[in-house]
């Protein structure tokens, strides 16, 4: 029973959470939730005031609609669930007749949409037994699923045509050739579903995982043996979508970004000869060729797939906040770190930064940080409202703490920058001795030569009593290796440096007694 209603809070937690992601889609494209009748709902009542409430962020929970709604009733739930479960059965109703329009849509994009709700149109003709209609739309809409390479449809309208041409019209030619498209079809569709099966089993093991994975490399050469054949005998958007990306993770894993870029380079050249905009693989590979100049140092060639990148990305979606995650590490890595925070910035007050995976907040937190860290040594103006709690940040970042070789070691590289800026002298001593076990037990490979010798530099601080003299000559050999292990050769993960150690530690000498 205990388990069963945990289920249920979660599932009436979620559902909100749904309703706002729906209210920022319809308010988004200007569409008006509607009634029953199909027009546009009327002021005043519940549903409305629900709607609004939610839309306009008056309502941030269940409880504070509930309250609102039904005052006398609060606690109950019955009416409120009800309530709820109509107005998000009204917004789905209202979100089947979105139509794409404007510019902000690729022709692939509207083809989607397009494509989609005709074949729901095809299917309720179907059902209606108005088969000479539905045909008739059937075998134009057929030439539009093969034009933009989509599989599943393609295979659907083929199976349909194939039972009216062999069953209602006994045509066996027409039949024949419908009958061995959806054959063929189904042989791509198997293909397909392989690599999007295989390139998810890579990523489950990486997304919350940043530490190098020699693994997970071998693991993607082994299943990228199992497609490239078929890459090689099908051309479709999907199948070498997902083939490039497993591809490009044989290396991207192990950090060998001269050898990644290439691969980019190959996958957007391939999605470039499309006789459409190809524009979400642009996005994908694009990013990577971002992340290969980031950590090769080629700023300016990182600048111009920027500007690119910001040219084919719809803000707010995902792959957005994903670029923009790059955007700011090419600011902070260039030194424009007032630019770095306005990305911050933008990116945390989007209203869809509220539906990103807990995984994704948690880095643009980390990132945060060190804006923080920035401000507090005078290096920018956050302009931020509030104070950075340290203790607070620990406690929301739980994911990647136990990411020990990977995004922990920049939580463990902030919380001691702040704590020797507000100069907690005596907690970095208590913490010196478990710090030490930390770089002993997960920063001892070649992967993590740089952030191991810079958290070794920041521990001579205490060794040397916080004096700046002493602590540079202490922490001289290991900033030694930092010229040794050049970000371009150090072979480690990109977002654990979040900015280049040799200016971290210009920041910090500062901080200590002279």
């Amino acid at each position: 029973m205990d388990l069963l209603n945990k289920h249920t809070t979660n599932w009436i937690k979620s559902t909100m959470q749904d309703i706002k992601e729906l209210a920022y889609i319809l308010n988004q494209h200007s569409l008006p939730v509607l009634n029953g009748n199909g027009h546009p709902l009327e002021k005043d009542t519940l549903l409305w005031r629900l709607y609004d409430g939610i839309e306009k962020g008056q309502f941030l929970s269940d409880e504070e609609a509930e309250l609102a709604l039904y005052p006398g009733d609060a606690g109950s739930n019955t009416k409120y669930r009800k309530l709820k479960s109509a107005l998000r059965d009204r917004m789905l109703s209202t979100v089947v007749s979105f139509e794409p329009k404007g510019g902000r849509f690729t022709d692939y994009q509207k083809a989607y949409y397009d494509c989609h709700r005709e074949w729901h149109i095809i299917k309720i003709l179907s059902g209606q037994n108005a088969n000479t209609a539905a045909m008739g739309l059937a075998v134009k809409l057929l030439k539009q699923v093969q034009k933009y390479e989509f599989t599943l449809l393609t295979m659907d309208i083929a199976a349909y045509l194939a039972y009216q041409y062999g069953l209602r019209e006994s045509n066996d030619k027409k039949f024949r050739e419908a009958n061995d498209l959806y054959t063929q079809g189904r042989l791509l569709y198997d293909a397909e579903c392989l690599a999007e099966q295989l390139y998810t089993e890579l990523m489950v093991k990486v997304v919350n995982n940043r530490a190098v994975n020699q693994e997970v490399a071998q693991l993607a050469s082994t299943y990228y043996a199992r497609i490239e054949e078929q890459m090689k005998e099908y051309h479709s958007y999907r199948l070498h979508l997902y083939g490039h990306m497993i591809s490009l993770m044989r290396y991207s894993t192990i950090n060998q970004y001269d050898v990644v870029l290439p691969i980019c380079e190959k996958a957007i050249a391939y999605f470039e000869q499309k006789p459409y905009e190809a524009r979400i693989p642009l996005q994908m590979f694009s990013y990577q060729k971002m992340i290969c100049h980031i950590q090769l140092r080629s700023f300016d060639e990182g600048k111009k797939v920027a500007n690119f990148c910001l040219s084919l990305i719809e803000e707010g979606n995902f792959n957005w906040f994903k670029y923009m995650e790059l955007y700011l590490q090419l600011a902070f890595y260039t030194q424009e770190y007032g630019h770095g925070v306005e990305v911050i910035k933008k990116a945390i007050s989007h209203p869809r930064f509220q539906f990103l995976p807990e995984n994704t907040k948690e880095l643009w937190r980390i990132y945060e940080s060190f804006a923080y860290f920035l401000s507090k040594t005078n290096q920018i103006q956050v302009g931020q409202s509030g104070k950075f709690k340290l203790n607070k940040f620990m406690n929301e970042t739980p994911i990647f703490s136990k990411d020990k070789s990977g995004m922990n070691i920049a939580i463990i590289v902030v919380r001691l920058l702040f704590l020797l800026a507000e100069k907690s002298y005596k907690q970095i001593l208590d913490e010196v001795e478990a710090i030490e076990q930390y770089c002993y037990r997960y920063l001892t490979s070649k992967n993590t030569v740089r952030s191991a010798s810079f958290i070794k530099m920041l521990l001579q601080i205490p060794h040397g009593q916080f004096d700046a003299n002493l602590v540079s000559k202490k922490a001289a050999k290991y900033r030694k290796v930092l010229d040794e292990y050049p970000l371009q050769v150090a072979n480690q993960t990109h977002e654990v440096e979040v900015i280049p150690y040799e200016e971290l530690w210009e920041m910090v000498l500062p901080l200590l007694r002279k």
